[in-house]
């Protein structure tokens, strides 16, 4: 996520955002960008109140956010950035189930049996 200087006009910020995203496209794989729109933030940073918010979902190699955070760093326009790893869904069994699965006798195999001929 980062946040773009509210005072320039939107077509500059949506340059900034490019320059972002082709940054992150030659590291890794852009999954999802998510723009916000200008927005009032919770607090002034240096003196503006309001900022365009983008949010990228993306995937690369653990080196290659390190010079992402360097580019974010060194741009002017881009107010504040924050790179952070999602949670993965972890699936809870509870031990009840997990036991039950493993001392469960295995069903016993179906025997093939000649036919059944019966007179009529």
């Amino acid at each position: 996520m980062f946040i773009v200087d509210g005072t320039m006009p939107e077509e500059e910020a949506t340059a900034v955002a490019t320059t972002v995203q082709s940054f992150i496209s030659s590291k890794g794989t852009i999954l999802k960008a998510d723009p916000w729109g200008r927005r009032r933030m919770a607090y002034p940073i240096n003196k503006k109140q309001d900022g365009y918010y983008w949010v990228i979902a993306f995937e690369c190699e653990p080196g290659e956010v390190d010079a992402l955070k360097q580019q974010l760093r060194v741009n002017e326009n881009v107010i504040r950035w924050m790179v952070t790893r999602p949670e993965h869904k972890k699936t809870v069994v509870p031990v009840e189930t997990v036991i039950a699965q493993e001392t469960a006798p295995e069903p016993a195999p179906v025997a093939e049996s000649a036919p059944v001929v019966v007179p009529v």
